[in-house]
């Protein structure tokens, strides 16, 4: 039976590699592959394209590594299920890469621009078991305040819960991998300023009773103090080590 022909000859042009990879994610995205189908044998993709295996091998690795398709041993090539994960995690790949340098101010300053929008939406669509979680995190916040690492983890829980709550996939896919990017600039705060996570309790239980009140203004006017309060906690960090340099 004849092998069924997906892709046609691209020709000789570099990256043949990417080429192939960006030809293989079309035909995904265009659903003309399906996830769990299985993709020709690397063989078949070299005929098919009119490339060497070797560039064959580095698009499917290129492609594994964005999450797009996993490689079973003895059984092939297979497209995976693409969810929020896969695109933050690609996302965050991406960011750590060409982040250079000091950029805790350009984070503020995006946060800034995105979460108070998501803290209106989230009081206007949150439902109880949004609340649940918005409150497990704050609770958790306050019983681990003294532990750097735990409370950076329920901070950040407790923005992702509030993005969560906004029902904005949008708003999920821009704010998770930017919010792994903080925990570094957290730990620098807590060490220099022991009372900001007990500072930002204060704006979380604010947040969170507007919220809860569904007071949309409310919660976006909370975020906004609160976010004005961590870019003044960053100045000063920076203020701090630039004294400590000279």
């Amino acid at each position: 039976m004849p092998v069924k022909e997906l892709f046609k000859n691209i020709g000789d042009r570099v990256p043949l590699s990417q080429k192939v990879a960006t030809k293989i994610e079309e035909a995904i995205l265009s659903k003309e592959l399906s996830v769990g189908d299985r993709l020709p044998s690397e063989h078949e993709l070299c005929d098919q394209f009119g490339v060497s295996r070797t560039s064959v091998r580095e698009a499917i690795r290129i492609l594994v590594t964005h999450g797009i398709v996993e490689v079973e041993k003895g059984r092939g090539i297979f497209v995976k299920n693409l969810s929020s994960k896969n695109v933050t995690d690609g996302i965050l790949k991406f960011f750590k890469h060409r982040l250079d340098g000091e950029y805790a101010l350009d984070l503020i300053h995006t946060r800034q621009a995105l979460e108070p929008d998501i803290a209106y939406y989230a009081a206007l669509n949150r439902t109880d078991k949004d609340l649940r979680a918005i409150k497990d995190n704050i609770d958790f916040l306050n019983k681990y305040h003294d532990n750097p690492s735990k409370s950076a983890k329920y901070d950040l829980g407790f923005h992702d819960s509030l993005t969560v709550a906004s029902k904005n996939m949008l708003f999920l896919l821009v704010m998770r991998p930017l919010q792994q990017l903080i925990p570094p600039i957290k730990a620098r705060i807590h060490s220099v300023l022991k009372n900001s996570t007990d500072v930002a309790l204060v704006w979380h239980d604010r947040i969170y009773e507007a919220v809860r009140d569904q007071d949309a203004e409310s919660a976006r006017s909370s975020m906004v103090e609160h976010l004005r309060i961590a870019e003044e906690q960053i100045q000063l960090i920076f203020s701090n080590e630039a004294e400590l340099k000279e």
